[in-house]
């Protein structure tokens, strides 16, 4: 098949097998990582995995220092105090710097320093 063809779409059929147009998310990854240190970033996204009391006073620092977290409360889903403990520390820090937080499906909560609100309108699709 010509050039042309391929780009205008060719008269040939397509073959389901044929998986040249995605992206190798592997190698996507690799490339990024491999430039990660070239530029310091303002606002960096960091993901926690929340497991104890210990790691709150880390988690309000980074939003103060202006990072949004996404944090996983897998492990303490079933300790209702300590969930609560979580948010109402998180909403504190939230409210102190104008920032946002909003859970994100069952185990996860976003949370979002100055200057970076959530728009809980969903884009296409129905959820």
């Amino acid at each position: 098949m010509s050039f042309l063809k391929k780009i205008m779409g060719g008269s040939e059929p397509k073959q389901n097998d044929d998986y040249s147009a995605y992206i190798d998310l592997d190698k996507f990854e690799k490339d990024i990582d491999s430039n990660a240190g070239d530029e310091p970033a303002e606002t960096y996204v960091k993901i926690a995995i929340f497991t104890h009391f210990d790691q709150i006073t880390s988690l309000k620092k980074e939003i103060y220092d202006g990072n949004i977290l996404i944090v996983d409360i897998t492990n303490i889903k079933s300790d209702e105090r300590l969930r609560n403990h979580l948010f109402n520390e998180l909403k504190d820090v939230v409210l102190d710097v104008h920032g946002d937080i909003v859970g994100m499906k069952d185990n996860n909560i976003l949370v979002t320093p100055t200057g970076i609100k959530v728009d809980r309108k969903k884009i296409g699709g129905n959820y």
